[in-house]
Order: C-alpha cells, then structure tokens, then sequence
C-alpha cells in the first residue's frame, strides 16, 4: 500500500492543528493578488481561495492508496508532497491575461528557499485532443519581509496559485468533480464525447468574451462624461499611449486621480502641461527621469514604459505635491508606489530649481 492508515490518521490529525495556518496564508495571497496584481493593473478576473478542509485531505489521501500512484511512507512526507493545501486561484476573464498575472504572482512573492518563485504551464489538449485542461501553476511563499506579526508561523508554507481564463476554469472544475474520482467509476462514452463538446465550446468562448470587451471598449472611447471605473478609464485613456499595455499600473494610478478630480478626459489634458504629453513625449519624460533615478541610486520602485506610468509622469508638473500630501490609502502597495515616484520627482525639480539659482549668482 501506499499510505497506511496510521499515516493517513496522522496527518489528518496533524493538519487539524495546523489548519489555521494554511487558511491564514491563503486568504493573505488572495489579497495580494487582487489588489495589487488584477485591480493594480485593471485586469477583470475574480480571485477565490480555499484551505483544504481536513476531510479532503483525508478523502485525496485515501485515493492515493488505493489508485498507489504516490508513496507516503510517513507524515513529514504527505506535507512534503501535497502542496496545495492552501491554494489561490485568478480566473481571468480573457485568456490573454494568464501569462501577464502568473509573471506578476512569481515577481510578488517567494519561490522555495527563498529562491525566485517559478511557473508551470500546463496544457493538455496539445498532447490530447480530447483533453482541455488548461491553467498555469505556481508554488508560492510569503517573502521573508512579510512574515512579521501574525505571519511569522507561516514560514515555509506553500500556496499554489492557479491562473486560467473563466471559460477553462469552467472545464476544469467539472472535469475534475467527474473525472477525477477513481472510486466512482470511469466515465461512459457519453459523458467524454459531452466534455470534448464542452472543451470547443470553453476553447471557443475565450474567443467569443476577449470579443466582446473589444466591443465594450470600443463604446466607452466615444463617451465623454465620467470614468465609469477603471476598466473604463483604461479604455477611454489608452488610445493616447498606442502600443502600449495601459492596464499596468492603471488601477493604482486610477485611485489617485479620483480624490483630485481628474475623471474624464478632459480633465486629464487641462492637467497635462503639453497636449503632445500624452504621447511620444510621455516617453522621453519618463525615460529621462527614470535615468535621473538610477543616477541617484534611487531603485525602490522602476518606471515602466509600458504601462500607465506614461499618463503619470506626464500628470507630476501639476499633481506630484498634491499625490504627496493628499496620498490616499488603497489597501496595496500602489500607493506607496505612487507617492515614492511623486516624492523623487518633487525632490528632482528642486535640486534642479536649486542649481539654476546657484549657476544665476555665481
């Protein structure tokens, strides 16, 4: 057998114990990934987490030693092997932000011993037609700096977090609840010919939503009045950086901006210096100040040129002490973020202001 009985019973009463833990660690997760990875950078997806209950493990380990595909010669090793205790999952609602969000998870937070936290694509319909499971995997740890306070006794606990579009998600969960259940049978001819028929059509829906916000967008561009949300503030905003990825970023930016009431459009160009701001000179702007950062050592936080730092950097002549003063909490670190590159900038223009006069009376 693969797993005794004792073993089994050991673990399910070891994980009683260090149940908490493990819920702790996931809900944790799941907040960093929704504030700062999908709303920071105005992704739609929806972000869920569990903890294992303790009767799932039992019920996953019990399988294990009938179907005898794992060995788990004692407790340490059904921790060991069993890593989604704590689990997260990112259900995009287009498939084209999976490797986006499961890039920005592995940057967030920690890999095994510290080391960079890596991902794992999986696909299985490239090597069998019938199969349509689809999502990218990753290993996660809270970093070192995070495990303070009510963190510290999660150290060393993993969480997987699970991208995949909403339609894959869809395939996957039923799949799963059908297919994975070695006691309850195999599956007829019928129900494999319907979940090949659900595959196309989970395949095809992607298609069919990615689509459709296309459309939705293209509507919210001809409209004048307020930012609706954010979604609608990328979409209305981004035409003026084409090329670019606007979302990054534009969810931090986008709270920011409320308080100062620059919600529509133009609004935003009143408060840029320059109407060709919101451009090919956006870029040079940010491309020069952030070489001015890397001169003084100021490394913290990178600009990105690829994202909603272009609108931002155009906006710091008018608004860099008003985000300084006036920084409003986000529950993320996008505050932080923003008000650090609006400190540096303000820090910047008044050691330039300062050399000029030196230069004028010397």
């Amino acid at each position: 057998m693969s797993i005794s009985d004792s073993v089994i019973q050991g673990a399910v009463t070891r994980y009683y114990r260090e149940y908490d833990r493990y819920l702790k660690l996931c809900v944790r997760v799941a907040e960093i990934c929704r504030l700062e990875i999908v709303e920071g950078n105005a992704i739609r997806a929806q972000v869920t987490s569990r903890a294992k209950s303790p009767k799932s493990l039992e019920g996953k380990l019990r399988r294990f030693a009938v179907s005898g595909k794992k060995e788990f010669p004692d407790i340490d090793s059904v921790f060991d092997q069993i890593r989604d205790l704590a689990a997260v999952r990112i259900a995009t609602y287009e498939q084209k932000h999976e490797k986006q969000i499961a890039e920005e998870v592995c940057k967030r937070f920690a890999g095994h011993d510290g080391e960079n936290a890596t991902l794992e694509v999986k696909d299985r319909h490239a090597e069998n037609p019938s199969h349509f499971y689809r999502a990218t995997h990753c290993e996660v740890f809270l970093p070192a700096t995070e495990l303070v306070g009510t963190y510290v006794n999660v150290s060393g606990v993993p969480c997987e977090v699970q991208v995949c579009s909403m339609m894959a998600h869809v395939w996957n969960e039923i799949e799963h609840d059908l297919g994975y259940k070695p006691l309850s049978g195999e599956l007829s001819t019928l129900e494999k010919e319907l979940l090949v028929s659900l595959g196309h059509l989970s395949r095809s829906g992607d298609g069919t939503i990615s689509q459709l916000l296309a459309a939705t967008d293209q509507r919210q561009t001809e409209q004048t009045d307020s930012f609706a949300d954010v979604y609608d503030f990328v979409a209305r905003v981004r035409r003026w950086f084409p090329g670019t990825d606007f979302g990054r970023h534009a969810g931090q930016l986008f709270e920011q901006l409320r308080p100062l009431r620059l919600i529509t459009p133009e609004s935003l160009r009143k408060a840029i210096e320059s109407p060709e701001a919101a451009g090919p000179a956006a870029l040079k702007q940010l491309k020069e100040l952030s070489s001015t950062l890397c001169e003084r050592g100021e490394t913290r936080f990178n600009l990105d040129d690829n994202s909603a730092d272009l609108l931002l950097v155009a906006l710091l002549p008018r608004i860099a002490k008003h985000l300084v003063k006036g920084q409003q909490p986000d529950g993320s670190g996008g505050a932080t973020r923003i008000r650090w590159i609006a400190e540096r900038f303000l820090e910047i223009e008044e050691s330039r202001t300062k050399q000029g006069s030196d230069a004028s009376t010397s």
